[in-house]
């Protein structure tokens, strides 16, 4: 088991597992590691800064993904957090009313209440604990624009990520899994092959179009917000085909949102 913590600007706000390795997206390191494994995520591409801008958090997956895939002996699960989001089975914090399925805890809190390490789970695959959208294309259409929506279903199929069969079902799916196949615990071989097939429509979007309101500092990121829901999608699918409906509880987990105030703001 590996986890991986992507950070961007500070180092994770929470004491993070042992042998955790630190994804890192900033041309400038860290003032200090804190003896932490640091990769620096920009040294695996020619214009960083242009690729991070288009596809946002995105990129550390994408950097996760080159560096497993470079391991002569590659972990059996791969576990990925965000620099102020892990995943837990403990209660920490308090249910976040305009976020369904995340908790808001602390700095402090989270010193005394520390993360499991993920190592010591059973189940291969460790989630956010799904949520019911009632429809994800309209669901989408409320908080974003639908039209950045429809380019990347459409590009799914054009990189064969996605039938059409079952882009017409992803469109009208209704359950939806925070973070995708980017927060949680997987099995590395099928995130991998699952991964490469993910981010194909990613790149195809970058290199084609910009998102259609690309100026604005939410909306920016609608390729990140695709990526999320195709990656539900698939994820979704594999728990099927292993589980059908008898999903055993300890799939599923909170997620805990680190923040000095107590409260989650998006995008900070």
């Amino acid at each position: 088991m590996t986890v991986f913590i992507v950070c961007h600007k500070d180092l994770p706000s929470y004491p993070p597992p042992e042998g955790a390795k630190i994804i890192w997206l900033n041309s400038r390191p860290p003032l200090e590691n804190k003896g932490m494994d640091v990769i620096a995520g920009y040294d695996f591409f020619s214009e960083p800064e242009e690729i991070h801008a288009k596809l946002s958090g995105s990129l550390g997956t994408i950097v996760i993904a080159k560096v497993v895939s470079e391991e002569s002996a590659k972990p059996r699960n791969i576990t990925i957090w965000q620099y102020r989001k892990f995943l837990t089975r403990l209660k920490i914090g308090t249910p976040n009313p305009e976020y369904p399925g995340m908790n808001t805890t602390n700095s402090e809190e989270v010193l005394v209440t520390k993360p499991e390490n993920p190592a010591h789970f059973t189940e291969s695959f460790f989630l956010p604990r799904p949520l019911n959208l009632q429809n994800i294309s309209q669901h989408y259409a409320r908080f974003h624009n639908i039209v950045d929506f429809l380019r990347y279903t459409a590009f799914s199929i054009e990189a064969n990520t996605l039938t059409q069969a079952e882009a017409l079902h992803f469109f009208n799916s209704s359950t939806f899994v925070p973070g995708g196949i980017e927060l949680g615990t997987y099995p590395t071989d099928w995130w991998l092959d699952t991964f490469v097939r993910l981010v194909a429509p990613s790149f195809e979007f970058a290199k084609r179009y910009q998102p259609f309101q690309a100026e604005d500092p939410v909306q920016k990121r609608a390729i990140s917000f695709c990526q999320e829901r195709l990656g539900s999608y698939l994820l979704i699918k594999r728990i099927a085909e292993l589980y059908g409906n008898n999903l055993p509880g300890s799939l599923f987990g909170e997620i805990a949102t680190v923040s000095n105030d107590g409260v989650y703001k998006s995008g900070v």
